[in-house]
């Protein structure tokens, strides 16, 4: 690729990648898998103890929830007008700048898809193996990304299709649970409250209180980073520039819902000093609600929310670096010339399963919310660049342009927050970005020196 192809890729005429083949069910359910993970099960303990209130802990939800569906209408702008495969770095290289495209790229490679597997990976192994050893539930989530990737390599319908039938099971599951939590609950009374010598009221009174909050809504957005997911395979979707923002849409919203409910219960039917700063926050509940046999249930149903991940995962993500590869900022390897990334996918999957030996559920969790924010933010501010590189695109409409403000304050302010509650994570998120465009600006003295060594 020349360096003048490098520096302004192609936005006139988008056409069809592949053969479409993905309908708004399974867009819809790549949405769902892809939100409801390892996060909602675990975050709501650090919450509370960050926050001392269940009441705060419960508009941390309601917030990250507004966002999300705020998100989900912008990237659904994004898309009706440019219906093809590759998220952010699709969108900011083509509105943007190929830099920040490929920066968003790299934040994808790293942690929008490689540490999110793993952590699923070994969510699964936690929650469905009991007692295993360390290294044995790592065995275990290494297994799960296997088994996924040979789904995929078979045949990305047939991947498809098993991902689409355990997501259904899984919501009917997660009815199920809510129904009786709230059944039995309600019987046996809600015990939740602040923390002794907390503050009492659900609404921050002070600046401080309100950084505090707004910091804590990292480990909460991690739960909803997700909700684009159908962005990565629009370019093999039926219709695309239809079909994939509804699917965002209702699936958000939809697990918007679920969400809510289960915090509540998660947060106000125990004694908080029973969750207080615990990862497995959704058994300890479980158990007390239903005893041993209804901890087994939701054990079940987690562990099936997080293998859906792993699939949903693994198969957005090398649609990235599949269009990466096509623009020559990722080596050909992964350009599959319009068919299935089998090369992108043994990638991420190899990826995956490398840092699930090396992950760390906790120290990881408000990393990746900071920088999937920060990467989503970007690519939501791109719209204010389409009608300059499209001029034929359509205008925003008004609901799109009240998202998108929404999307962005809400984002400005957990990082904001975050830079001064969550400093050391802060501050590794600015390294992530430092290191995607030193590697961007090497690999564009590479494609500018390749001519001459032509000649």
């Amino acid at each position: 690729m020349s360096s003048q192809q490098l520096a302004s890729p192609s936005v006139s005429h988008p056409q069809p990648q592949t053969q479409p083949q993905f309908g708004i069910w399974t867009l819809a359910a790549l949405v769902v898998a892809n939100m409801i993970g390892v996060g909602v099960f675990t975050s709501s303990g650090f919450s509370l103890g960050s926050l001392g209130n269940p009441g705060r802990v419960m508009l941390a939800w309601w917030l990250c929830g507004v966002w999300a569906i705020s998100g989900a209408i912008a990237y659904g702008a994004l898309v009706s007008r440019l219906p093809m495969s590759g998220g952010e770095y699709l969108f900011l290289s083509r509105f943007v700048h190929p830099s920040i495209g490929f920066l968003a790229g790299w934040i994808s490679l790293i942690a929008g898809f490689t540490a999110p597997i793993a952590l699923a990976a070994k969510g699964a192994a936690i929650y469905g193996a009991g007692n295993q050893s360390p290294f044995n539930q790592q065995l275990i989530a290494a297994g799960v990304i296997v088994a996924a990737t040979c789904c995929y390599l078979a045949g990305v319908t047939i991947g498809a299709r098993i991902q689409n039938s355990i997501v259904a099971i899984k919501l009917v599951l997660l009815a199920v649970i809510i129904a009786i939590a709230f059944s039995v609950t309600s019987t046996n009374g809600w015990r939740g409250g602040p923390l002794p010598d907390q503050d009492p009221s659900w609404l921050p009174t002070s600046l401080q209180a309100w950084i505090v909050l707004l910091g804590s809504m990292s480990w909460v957005a991690l739960s909803y980073t997700g909700f684009n997911a159908a962005v990565y395979v629009a370019g093999e979707a039926r219709d695309a520039a239809k079909t994939v923002p509804r699917a965002m849409l209702r699936a958000t919203i939809v697990v918007t819902v679920i969400y809510l409910l289960l915090n509540s219960v998660f947060v106000y039917a125990p004694a908080p000093e029973l969750i207080v700063n615990q990862e497995d926050v959704a058994a300890i509940v479980a158990k007390l609600i239903g005893g041993n046999a209804f901890e087994s249930f939701v054990r079940v149903t987690i562990t099936l929310a997080m293998v859906t991940s792993v699939f949903s995962m693994l198969l957005t993500g090398p649609r990235v670096y599949q269009k990466m590869a096509e623009d020559g900022v990722m080596p050909k390897l992964f350009d599959s010339a319009g068919r299935s990334p089998y090369m992108a996918t043994l990638f991420q999957a190899l990826l995956s399963i490398v840092a699930v030996f090396v992950a760390d559920l906790l120290e990881l969790m408000t990393y990746l919310g900071l920088t999937l924010s920060a990467c989503g933010g970007l690519a939501v501010m791109s719209l204010w660049w389409v009608r300059r590189r499209l001029p034929a695109a359509k205008p925003l409409q008004w609901w799109e342009n009240i998202a998108l403000t929404v999307y962005m304050c809400i984002t400005v302010a957990i990082l904001a927050a975050a830079s001064q509650a969550q400093t050391d994570k802060f501050v590794a998120m600015l390294i992530t970005f430092g290191v995607g465009i030193l590697f961007y600006a090497c690999w564009s003295l590479v494609a500018l020196a390749a001519p001459k060594r032509a000649t």
